[in-house]
């Protein structure tokens, strides 16, 4: 088999699995409430799937093969989804929603200060942004850049 056709064939594998197995281990995540450990498993699957698909040691970092294939460490995409879904909420036209996410504010405002956003306040693309610059930025410690 050729190397591009070996590279296709990961890109493949790839994205199959962020098209399928993602959407399916994320499923709900906006309300889970995980300890230390199970955050810490959940990150070692979603590693191990970087790990398998592009034959990496199991113990080298995937967080540079994560940044090239435009994808986030998990622990990021579990605080983009939170993000999200309390923006969502909270700009729902559904006034028991709103209610809702008031009530919710806080844990939402404690998840949006560490990627210094206002979930209330911006619109889903800012979110997303500031989530992957915060990701960029620990990549480029981690390259010395």
């Amino acid at each position: 088999m050729s190397l591009h056709s070996m590279m296709v064939l990961k890109t493949c594998h790839w994205h199959l699995v962020k098209t399928y197995c993602l959407h399916t281990l994320l499923f709900g995540c906006e309300i889970w409430n995980l300890c230390d450990r199970s955050m810490h498993k959940l990150n070692v699957a979603w590693n191990n799937c970087f790990r398998y698909i592009f034959r990496g040691f199991w113990r080298e970092s995937v967080k540079l093969l994560q940044f090239f294939c435009g994808s986030l460490p998990l622990s990021y995409l579990l605080d983009q989804h939170r993000m999200l879904f309390w923006n969502r909420m909270m700009r729902s036209d559904n006034i028991v929603l709103r209610t809702l996410s008031q009530f919710r504010r806080n844990s939402a405002m404690a998840v949006g200060s560490v990627y210094n956003v206002d979930v209330f306040q911006r619109s889903h693309t800012s979110i997303k942004n500031a989530v992957w610059s915060s990701f960029t930025s620990l990549v480029n410690n981690v390259l010395g850049l």
